[in-house]
């Protein structure tokens, strides 16, 4: 089957509500049509209040494997989803939006699609003002044979000045290949490179323009060793290598570049894997983190950082209470919620997160589905892989599996990270204790907060939103003078909302 992934790297942030400056705003109206909000992009307009949302129209009624995508529209709109001009893009059907970006006065959109045997990977620039189309050029176009897979990784740098699309088509019979394409913030190619490995999972771009790819799996029959694929591609060509550890890990996050070192975060466990490590398993039991600075010029790791869990790790996934100690430090379902570059390193989010289902034995019908959630730990990285753990207590409980669990990004000089718990707590950060749980039984813990943490792994919290539901349902979308915009729901249909943050916090 045909199938086209998009990820996109977001430095992105959710009455109104105030700490040390933080502000919150979520608008009234609601967009009923918005059925899909994680295919959603937000840029800030070029006038305070004005916004671009580029969505996707979507079919009313459509299969479970057919594209449902009828067509990709833009349209510049306020905080009520109150429309000023609006467009629709030809040639769009069954396609995905990827990268979403606003320069100056031009809007850039990258859309894709994979049908009748080509990959198209399309650009799109708008005249911010009048949203007329000033260029519309196709950045792909290949034709796919029968039975061959094509993904599209769309990437942007933190720092917003580099765009990236990396796309990948393997073959059965055919050759498979990885190509990595380099962009500046006004969409014109600055150089294009074939990368070595074609098996790719993460990508990203740092501020310096380069591209990262990687890909893990086992090294051989052996379970407990793990195998990385790394591509490394610049203006001057490209670096790979493959790097084999003596460690069973899996949900690696890819996080930065520093000349020719590559910084990832892995979890370590046991079991519950084949020959490729990615998702969430029952039966695979995690017991800690590995810091790993892969060297591509020496072809080895240099840094191989082992983070067995501590009884406070696992008392804050299990939200168990200060003092309770474990015979056995692990746990399972955990899952990597995000992850983002930093000027230290990087960091991730992992939390313990599954979601329990009831059953008529008689009809084999689900009649109850639950999802919960019970902390996350935010790991910093840097470039010499020494990890710093913070704890983020969790007792969530809510119907239907969240869009967003958690979204992590970078603004100043800290992390911040955005989540929903329950209305009954408070603004203290309060990392040994255990969260509560809302006494509401229908979307539980649909309360509101940010927390923020420095370098060194100190944090601090404010609630956002206690009154009103609000499901986190977008990653955050960074604006100016620390505005970052997103989706939030009360049911089906999304408002808009902005976080504002002080600036040098």
């Amino acid at each position: 089957m045909k199938k086209i992934i998009f990820t996109i790297l977001i430095v992105c942030f959710a009455g109104v509500a105030s700490a040390q400056g933080i502000t919150f705003q979520m608008g009234e109206k609601t967009n009923k049509k918005a059925y899909d909000t994680k295919m959603i992009r937000i840029v800030e307009g070029m006038q305070d209040g004005q916004l671009f949302v580029v969505e996707p129209e979507l079919k009313a009624i459509s299969g479970p494997k057919s594209n449902p995508v009828k067509s990709v529209k833009v349209r510049l709109c306020d905080r009520e989803w109150n429309d000023t001009k609006s467009i629709t893009l030809s040639d769009s059907k069954k396609s995905g939006i990827g990268d979403a970006f606003r320069s100056g006065n031009r809007l850039h959109v990258v859309i894709s699609k994979n049908v009748d045997k080509k990959l198209v990977v399309r650009h799109v620039a708008f005249n911010a003002q009048s949203l007329e189309i000033v260029n519309d050029e196709p950045l792909v176009d290949i034709p796919i044979q029968k039975n061959d897979e094509a993904f599209v990784w769309t990437v942007a740098s933190p720092n917003g000045q580099y765009h990236s699309v990396v796309y990948a088509v393997w073959s059965e019979k055919g050759e498979s290949k990885v190509v990595a394409m380099l962009f500046d913030n006004n969409m014109k190619k600055l150089w294009e490179q074939r990368l070595f490995y074609s098996d790719v999972f993460n990508v990203i771009v740092t501020d310096n323009g380069m591209v990262a790819t990687m890909r893990i799996g086992m090294a051989g029959d052996d379970k407990s060793v793990t195998a990385f694929r790394v591509n490394l591609a610049t203006a001057n060509g490209e670096k790979h290598g493959e790097y084999v550890l003596n460690a069973d890990v899996s949900d690696v996050a890819l996080l930065n570049c520093d000349g020719d070192n590559v910084l990832a975060v892995a979890l370590e466990g046991k079991g519950g894997y084949g020959a490729i490590r990615v998702g969430t398993l029952g039966n695979r039991r995690y017991t800690g983190l590995w810091g790993l600075v892969f060297d591509l010029d020496k072809q080895q790791i240099r840094v191989g950082n082992r983070y067995p869990f501590t009884d406070e790790d696992i008392r804050t996934f299990s939200n168990d209470s200060k003092g309770t100690t474990y015979a056995k430090r692990e746990i399972i379902f955990l899952r990597k919620v995000d992850d983002c570059t930093t000027p230290q390193g990087g960091a991730v989010l992992y939390q313990h997160a599954w979601h329990e289902e009831t059953r008529n034995v008689k009809t084999g019908m689900t009649s109850n589905e639950t999802v919960y959630s019970q902390g996350i730990l935010l790991v910093q990285a840097n470039m010499n892989g020494e990890l710093t753990v913070s704890r983020l207590p969790q007792n969530n409980q809510n119907a239907g599996w969240p869009k967003v669990g958690a979204d992590l990004f970078a603004y100043g000089n800290k992390l911040y990270v955005v989540t929903n718990e329950s209305k009954d707590e408070t603004d203290q950060y309060t990392p040994d204790q255990p969260a509560q749980r809302s006494k509401s039984l229908f979307m539980a813990n649909a309360a509101l907060a940010v927390y923020w943490f420095t370098p060194e792994g100190e944090g601090g919290k404010k609630m956002l939103e206690k009154e009103q539901k609000a499901l986190l349902s977008t990653p955050l979308f960074a604006g100016e003078g620390g505005r970052f915009h997103f989706l939030t729901t009360s049911s089906l249909a999304p408002h808009i909302s902005t976080l504002t943050l002080p600036a040098n916090q």
